[in-house]
C-alpha cells in the first residue's frame, strides 16, 4: 500500500534548491511503500542519479563544513596568537621603561644626595 504526500516549497526553498543543485523544483514528493519511506522530487529521478544527487549534495556539505571549521580554527589560533604576543611585547616594553624610568630617578636622587653630603662635608672642613 502506498502512501504519498506532495509538499509544495516555499520560495526561499526553492532557492537552496536551486543553488544547491541547479534544479528548479516547486514540490518534493514522499511516499511510503510499507515500513520503508522514499523521497523523491516530483521529475522522477531514477535511483543512480538520485545516488548521484544524494552523493554531490554529501560531498559539497562535508567539504563546506570541512572548510568551515578549517577556517574558523585557522582564524581563531591566528587571533590568540597575535593577542599573546600584543600583550607580551607590551608587558616587555612596559617593564623596560618602567626599569630605565626607576634607573634614572634612582641616580638622580644618589647624585643630588652625594652632592649634598658632599657640599656639607666641604663647609665643615672649611671651618
Amino acid at each position: 500500500m502506498a502512501n504519498e504526500v506532495r509538499v509544495k516549497l516555499t520560495d526561499e526553498q526553492k532557492a537552496k534548491i536551486k543553488e544547491g543543485t541547479g534544479k528548479d523544483m516547486t514540490e518534493i514528493r514522499v511516499q511510503s511503500f510499507g515500513a520503508t519511506p522514499g523521497i523523491s522530487s516530483p521529475d522522477h529521478l531514477s535511483p543512480k542519479a538520485s545516488a548521484r544527487f544524494s552523493a554531490r549534495n554529501s560531498a559539497k556539505l562535508s567539504a563546506k563544513n570541512a572548510a568551515r571549521l578549517s577556517a574558523r580554527s585557522s582564524a581563531k589560533l591566528s587571533a590568540k596568537q597575535s593577542a599573546k604576543l600584543s600583550a607580551k611585547q607590551s608587558a616587555k616594553l612596559s617593564a623596560k621603561q618602567s626599569a630605565k624610568l626607576s634607573a634614572k630617578n634612582s641616580a638622580k636622587l644618589s647624585a643630588r644626595a652625594s652632592a649634598r653630603n658632599s657640599a656639607r662635608n666641604s663647609a665643615k672642613n672649611a671651618f
